[in-house]
């Protein structure tokens, strides 16, 4: 059942959706599943009882915008099973049912001209708290920044667990090394945080052996950082093409959906953004057709990408 959507994909006309395409198509390919790519559209006006509403002007320009990306997914990746679906009702609410039967929600970002880029949008933040699987936010531009590296925020939490594992595997399929951040807590300081850190990692690097045995050509760095979680992983994230953070630490509120950490590098961080949770994500973690797929080469920003898809 979870891989009956494979990769899905939120779709619009705009630069950072487009971008989301791009690597949900890619991702689709390496992990060996559907892509699903999704358009929701709502009617913009309030109905009267017993008013006919033209709900068409919506629709089909739901259903043209569909047309053109499995298009370009034809062109570029035509043995990749595509599915399609427009629907009526709130992006953010339609993308998280849709991770119900999904491997990973890919989005884009808010933002155009100066501010492009620097806060995510309630339906990327939305998904990303809510999805029941990971959810990866389009942000930035890794050619601007010469970035190469995909970089995990680590603190032995079962959340930072599961992004640990993601980030091992995504480094396959853009043949990225892994730097692993373990840094204090956001709560209690620098005081008394020394043997927690250095507990954690040794719990990260018993997780990466096994990892290692998977991925013989993996290359990592674990480095402990004196500051706290939410500035050590942005400023990190400047050399980054992919940041990937557990939905949670340790320290956490319980109950809150994203911690504070999370939620910080989903709205400021200058590279892409994966947020993983982690009884969520598990399973798909030992899945044994990851051990054989192929390593691709990086989602390669396209030269005409700001004429639209090509």
């Amino acid at each position: 059942m979870r891989n009956q959507l494979g990769v899905v994909v939120g779709y619009e006309k705009s630069r950072s959706a487009e971008e989301a395409l791009r690597w949900g198509a890619a991702e689709a390919v390496a992990r060996k599943v559907p892509l699903t790519v999704c358009r929701a559209w709502e009617w913009p006006y309030h109905e009267w009882p017993g008013e006919l509403v033209p709900l068409e002007l919506e629709r089909r320009p739901a259903q043209r915008l569909l047309k053109d990306a499995a298009a370009w997914v034809g062109r570029h990746y035509p043995k990749v099973p595509l599915n399609t679906l427009t629907d009526r009702g709130l992006p953010s609410v339609i993308l998280t049912d849709l991770s119900r039967d999904a491997e990973l929600i890919v989005v884009g970002t808010r933002g155009y001209g100066a501010l492009a880029g620097l806060v995510a949008g309630s339906v990327s933040a939305h998904v990303a708290a809510h999805a029941s699987c990971p959810v990866i936010v389009m942000r930035g531009d890794p050619d601007e920044r010469d970035a190469h590296e995909v970089v995990a925020g680590f603190d032995g939490s079962p959340q930072s667990l599961a992004a640990l594992g993601f980030a091992a595997m995504e480094t396959q399929r853009l043949a990225a090394p892994l730097k692993v951040l373990i840094a204090y807590r956001e709560r209690g300081g620098e005081a008394g945080m020394q043997e927690p850190r250095i507990e954690a990692q040794a719990l990260a690097w018993n997780e990466l052996v096994s990892w290692q045995r998977r991925y013989p050509e993996l290359q990592v760095d674990v480095e402990l950082v004196d500051e706290p979680a939410r500035p050590a992983l942005l400023e990190a994230a400047q050399k980054a093409r992919l940041l990937v953070v557990g939905a949670r630490g340790l320290g956490e509120v319980r109950g809150l959906l994203l911690g504070s950490v999370s939620q910080a590098v989903l709205h400021h961080a200058p590279c892409t953004v994966a947020v993983v949770h982690a009884s969520r994500t598990m399973a798909s973690l030992s899945r044994p057709d990851w051990d054989d797929r192929p390593c691709l080469p990086p989602v390669a920003a396209s030269p005409d990408r700001t004429d639209g898809l090509r």
